[in-house]
């Protein structure tokens, strides 16, 4: 297959909407659940070991981390009871990826979504909020993932306004991620 790393990318998108549409916490869920968390895993490692990397591969990786991030909270939202508290968080941690996303567009005409690892491990953490609301509830599994999605929107934010050029693949405010604008 020419890129299997970008089918298994675009897989997630339908697993994430197949997740949604099922029974919500059932057998089908579950079963798309993992299959598109185990595309997320797969799909960098495919892409690296074939030689397959490319701008699209990696705009296509975030456009489809924020299906399944999207599709996991509205099973969440319309199944689970959220404390208002963790509304307001939530609301918060949108607005600050937007704003981030609104300064990319704007200095580098394109979505600037950054694979940080911050950002890898607020997206592990959503991976298993179903499974860490089942052991530790919605309030400390919320707070918890709250508290390490509002960092990596705000180390995100730094990095875009700091730097010059688009690098995607920066993955810390504290490393060198290419020109930083003085």
């Amino acid at each position: 297959m020419k890129n299997a790393a970008n089918v298994l990318t675009f897989s997630r998108i339908l697993l994430a909407i197949a997740m949604v549409l099922a029974s919500p916490f059932s057998a089908a869920f579950w079963v798309c659940y993992l299959c598109a968390g185990l595309s997320d895993v797969l799909d960098g490692m495919v892409a690296r070991t074939y030689k397959q990397e490319s701008n699209f591969g990696s705009r296509l990786d975030s456009i489809a981390d924020f299906v399944f991030a999207c599709a996991i909270a509205a099973v969440v939202v319309i199944h689970v009871s959220i404390p208002f508290g963790l509304w307001i968080c939530a609301a918060l941690i949108a607005l600050l990826r937007f704003l981030g996303y609104a300064i990319g567009y704007w200095k580098y005409h394109t979505f600037s979504a950054l694979h940080t690892y911050a950002n890898k491990i607020a997206g592990a953490l959503l991976f298993a909020l179903p499974l860490l609301y089942g052991l530790l509830g919605i309030t400390a599994s919320g707070t918890l993932l709250c508290a390490v999605t509002a960092a990596s929107a705000v180390e995100e934010v730094l990095i875009t306004i700091r730097s010059k050029d688009l690098n995607r693949d920066c993955k810390s405010v504290f490393l060198a991620c290419g020109t930083i604008q003085r």
